[in-house]
């Protein structure tokens, strides 16, 4: 491995190098995944669902990896160079904490309905089909965020790390994903990312191990620049993040997959314990890198390197082989994520359609959708600015949808739930109106193009309100609706039970025989272990 003079004038990986190391990876994992599908392709259960089918240590390290992806390199050390060490555990927290709420949410769907295996199948039991559609397009307009957020990190790491041209190597790793999910489905992704993960704990040690030993900025410098004392935006982030990411999971189809995937409750529960701590302690130990790379010199807040690629700065003052590793780090990361939200648009766009329509259209029709995804991704939008604009909307619109959990909210019909959604939205608008005393920039709120590191509570107040708006206009329209309905003497409605198993709707055409629709004795048996 050679190492060019980069343009910040850190080592760059060389051109040979870079693609022996890139499509090395790439197609150990596409062996991987196609192993992996050889054991569901054939299998209905398996390929679109597989419930329980993890053992509790797969299923950590599933949610470690629907929880990571490449964008950590620069969401994390930003935050850490901007709200110091609190703000790091504070985003660490909030990437691991959301994890226990499917553990309490996911026994509440197996006891709603044991054969339950996704979201969108709840919400279309629940709600009926208009809020079911809503709930698919919002679910694919998430994952299409995702990936535009990921392919934007490959994108930005490949520029940065290697004299190659981005494009090629970001379309490969699409489509090597592509390949091993539609052959495998939801099984090959669940076991490559197990995989995948343990691969990654091993290189961020070796990445932590070098970095500690090589890297060691003085007391005096620690002091000089600061970073370690509590700070009034670390503690907002807390209460922000954790809520902008414990709603957005809920429109995030990898981790409900993962979450029926588990063989019981008891395993549900462990692995988010376990789950917790892997997210945390990767996410923390990536994050140091902000406040690492201020007091070692290799960024400072006046340089023209903004703070997101602070991690990269202690990259580029270390051995080339450092980059490489780096750039194999990389890739296995974006795999991990873009194989998870291929598997998670198939299933919100196959659930739209109602399980009607032959499985190859759908699958078809995420590769399409791949296109403009990477088309927006070389755009290079803020990645962060991405991720809010999707937590956003989750905040103000997901709570309606889990109130039809509960089985003393059995009043609330669907056109309450919508109303709820849509409310949700507008106190966000209300409230910025009202807190930044004009109409043009209260509105913009929603869109929050001030980012998220801002010196008042704009942004606090917009993820707070969010939620709460949602739940106030969906009460207060189920009353009135209520009301109306008596008034003009109508049948009040209330939602029963499902007295029969869920059956989801037929798969006659959907590309699987009528054997392979069937789950017998040993496909209950398929564990990863």
């Amino acid at each position: 491995m050679t190492s060019d003079a980069a343009s910040n004038g850190g080592p760059k990986v060389s051109s040979p190098a870079a693609n022996a190391l890139i499509y090395v990876t790439l197609i150990c994992f596409l062996a991987l995944g196609l192993v992996a599908g050889w054991r569901s392709h054939r299998n209905a259960n398996l390929f679109l669902k597989a419930i329980k089918s993890q053992t509790v240590w797969a299923l950590s390290l599933n949610f470690l990896a629907v929880n990571i992806g490449a964008g950590i390199f620069f969401t994390l050390p930003e935050v850490g160079t901007i709200a110091g060490i609190t703000g790091v555990f504070a985003y660490a927290f909030a990437a691991a904490a959301p994890l226990f709420v499917f553990a309490l949410v996911g026994p509440m769907f197996r006891k709603h309905n044991s054969e339950q295996w996704s979201m969108t199948a709840f919400v279309m039991e629940r709600f009926g089909r208009p809020l079911h559609v809503l709930y698919s397009v919002i679910c694919t307009l998430f994952v299409g965020m995702y990936l535009v957020s990921e392919l934007t990190t490959i994108y930005s790491v490949f520029s940065l790390l290697t004299p190659l041209h981005p494009l090629a190597p970001m379309i490969i790793i699409c489509v090597v994903t592509t390949i091993y999910t539609a052959f495998g489905g939801v099984f090959a992704s669940l076991l490559t990312d197990a995989i995948q993960c343990v691969l990654i704990f091993v290189l961020i040690l070796v990445a932590v191990v070098v970095v500690g030993v090589s890297v060691r900025p003085s007391q005096a410098d620690i002091e000089r620049v600061g970073l370690v004392a509590p700070t009034k935006m670390g503690g907002e982030l807390f209460l922000i993040l954790t809520l902008a990411i414990a709603f957005s999971n809920m429109y995030h189809q990898g981790f409900w997959q993962r979450t029926f995937a588990s063989r019981n409750d008891r395993d549900l529960r462990l692995a988010t314990f376990f789950g917790f701590w892997m997210v945390f302690i990767v996410t923390a130990l990536v994050g140091m890198a902000g406040p690492l790379a201020a007091w070692a010199g290799t960024w400072t807040p006046d340089s023209d390197v903004p703070g997101s690629s602070a991690f990269f700065t202690i990259i580029a003052s270390l051995p080339g082989w450092v980059s490489g590793l780096t750039l194999v780090l990389t890739t296995s990361l974006s795999c991990c994520a873009i194989d998870t939200c291929q598997t998670a648009m198939f299933a919100s766009l196959y659930d739209l359609v109602e399980q009607k329509v032959n499985i190859w259209v759908v699958r078809a029709a995420v590769v399409v959708l791949n296109v403009p995804v990477i088309v927006l991704a070389m755009q290079a939008p803020d990645i962060l600015q991405v991720y809010l604009l999707a937590d956003m909307l989750a905040c103000a619109t997901i709570l309606p949808v889990l109130c039809g959990l509960s089985t003393r909210l059995n009043f609330i019909h669907w056109i309450d739930a919508l109303v709820g959604c849509f409310g949700g939205i507008i106190s966000v608008g209300v409230f910025g109106q009202v807190y930044l005393g004009n109409r043009h920039d209260g509105w913009r709120l929603l869109l929050l193009d001030g980012g998220l590191y801002v010196d008042d509570e704009r942004v606090l107040g917009a993820f707070c309100f969010a939620p709460v708006g949602s739940l106030v206009f969906m009460f207060f329209f189920s009353g009135l609706r209520m009301g109306v309905t008596r008034l003009l003497g109508g049948r009040q409605y209330r939602y029963e039970l499902p007295t029969a198993k869920y059956s989801s709707t037929s798969n006659s055409g959907a590309g699987f025989s009528e054997n392979e629709l069937s789950l017998n004795a040993t496909d209950k048996q398929n564990t990863l272990t």
